[in-house]
Formats: structure tokens, sequence, C-alpha cells
């Protein structure tokens, strides 16, 4: 993928004895799903701001803490500080990243200016060929999965539907992530690899140009991305075209990304790709970040997760799930 960046051992992570959830102090809630929520929270003795991701025992999230013990390595990628768990919950503690979501950044700023667009590029590909390079591919980046900290860096975030072992030729199936950003092998029902991410990443720089999708679900057909062809607006430059068309490629064989060297293409000849990955360039000031200061405590997990939720609460013990970063230790 022609990644420069070598691949780094796993920080080195202990069992915490006494981190439980009574370490922490709630505050606003920042997101949830079916299965977790993820809080805002202080951990009272190091007087220090995370996010508590809370969820269900699941395969998915012991998946997630293996993508995030290996997360570390790389600056653009979410990172976690440990992980602990109860009887029927499983928390993970979490940077917090206080610049809220590219999602929610497009939607303020519109579509984006080209320069903007490929530093902001640039840093998710540093972060994509990083998980790909340890045998991981994401299979739900979209917009609303990456964070902007608070120097608007990129963080791609939320490895809860990660695959991890896709080393060599291996494959993996299953109609998982989201629609709109499934590659068309995903949508088939095919056997598809860390291509697919690299489509849901031309969806994603196909947003940032436009504001719109490339592929419209006309009459709710959500399979339209296998029969159109994209339409590039006469404002984007011959550069950025042909990095999506590159990208989107329907053949998975084709796509750039797993064939080629992306960071040679033309759209990214003025990035210095060994400053960029040392977060050594100034990020652009297009995209502005949330500011908040003022937090309003919570009853944490209780109310999320009361037992009339919580019906098929799983209460066996996650092996290798709990953890305390090195440089969390007390």
């Amino acid at each position: 993928e022609g990644s420069s960046r070598k691949k780094r051992p796993c920080v080195p992570a202990t069992r915490p004895a006494s981190i439980n959830i009574d370490c922490f102090r709630f505050h606003s809630e920042l997101g949830r799903g079916s299965f977790a929520k993820v809080m805002m929270a202080t951990w009272t003795s190091r007087k220090q701001r995370v996010a508590m991701k809370i969820s269900e025992k699941t395969p998915e999230t012991e998946m997630e803490v293996r993508v995030l013990k290996v997360a570390k390595g790389s600056p653009f990628l979410c990172h976690a500080y440990g992980a602990f768990q109860s009887k029927n919950h499983a928390y993970i503690i979490l940077e917090y990243i206080r610049g809220g979501t590219l999602m929610a950044a497009m939607r303020k700023a519109g579509h984006l200016k080209e320069d903007t667009i490929a530093f902001y590029a640039a840093e998710m590909i540093c972060g994509l060929q990083f998980l790909h390079s340890n045998g991981i591919i994401h299979r739900d980046l979209k917009p609303a999965n990456i964070l902007l900290d608070g120097e608007r860096h990129i963080k791609i975030a939320d490895f809860g539907l990660a695959m991890d072992n896709m080393v060599g030729n291996n494959t993996t199936t299953g109609l998982i992530g989201t629609t709109r950003y499934m590659a068309p092998e995903v949508l088939q029902g095919e056997q598809y690899n860390a291509a697919a991410d690299w489509w849901s990443l031309g969806i994603i720089f196909y947003q940032m140009a436009t504001s719109i999708f490339p592929f419209f679900a006309k009459n709710g057909n959500q399979l339209s991305a296998l029969m159109e062809e994209p339409i590039y607006p006469s404002w984007l430059s011959k550069e950025l075209v042909d990095l999506l068309q590159a990208l989107l490629k329907k053949d998975q064989h084709l796509r750039l990304g797993t064939t080629g060297n992306i960071r040679k293409h033309p759209f990214f000849h003025h990035i210095d790709w060994v400053q960029l990955e040392n977060r050594q360039v100034q990020p652009p000031f297009q995209l502005a970040v949330r500011s908040v200061e003022d937090f309003c405590d919570s009853d944490g997990e209780s109310a999320f997760f009361s037992r009339k939720k919580m019906m098929n609460s799983n209460s066996r013990v996650l092996e290798d799930f709990s953890f305390l970063d090195s440089g969390c230790q007390e």
C-alpha cells in the first residue's frame, strides 16, 4: 500500500488489579448504540478526562480491545488507556477526543477546499495503512467514526466491527458496516479484504469534496453502488477526480490502496509524508472543532444498563480483555 511506516510493537500493558467503575465520575453521554454507549468521564485519581465505552460482553468487544492495543502505535488512531470488566459489562477507557466527528465538521463547513481534503485524506491514509500493515481491516469507515482532536488532527475510531488476522491472502465475508459506505464486494456477499476499506475511504473523500454521496439510493435501493457510476462536478480538479475514480473501482483487485502506491498519487504531490506522520504539519483552519468546557454529572451506567435493558447480559469472564497501559499505572 506504499506505507513507509514499519509495524510497531504494542505498548506493554498489565492487568489492572484495582481499576473499576468507582474510579470514575461520569458526565455527559457522547454516543450510544444498541449494545453500548460512550460516556464522558473523569478518572478521579488522575484528574483526567476520558471517554468510557460501556458495553455488553460480546466477541466484538474483545476484538475492539485487541485492535486498540495495536492502535497505540499510530497517532491517527483512537487510543485506549485500559479496559476492565464487571460481572455483566465490559468497560474500555478511551482517550477523550474533544473535537467531535468529521461528519459534524463537514456539515458545518460544507464541501471542503482541495488542500483541506488532501491534508485530512493523507492523515486518514496513514492511520488506515497502519491498521492494514498489522493485519487489521476496519469495516465501518465513515465520517461519524472519524474524530478531530483539539489540534484538528484526525483520529480514526470505533473498532467494534474490525477484523484482525487479515494478512496475506486472507479474506472474510459478512454484510458488516454501514450500507452507504460498503464496497460492492461486501454488498454482494463476496469474499473481501482490505480493499473494502479503501472503497469506504473513497466515499468519504467524495463527500468531503461535494457534500453528497457519489451513489444515490433511488426508491430505497441500497445497491445503487453496484450499478451506478459517480458524477464528478466540474469544479473538482482532474487530480482529485482521478483519485476518486481509482478508489471507487468496483473491481476490488484494481482499486487503489491495495494496488499501486496511493501516497504517490498526484493529488498528494505537496504532502510531506514524513512530516505529516510525525504530526509536524499544521492542520488547515477550515474545520472547526467544538469546545466543551462545562459538564454535568450523570448517574453513569445505571440508567442505560438497567436489568430490564440487559436481559441477555453475559456474565462470562473475557479472557485477555482487561489491561492497563503502562503509562497509566499508579
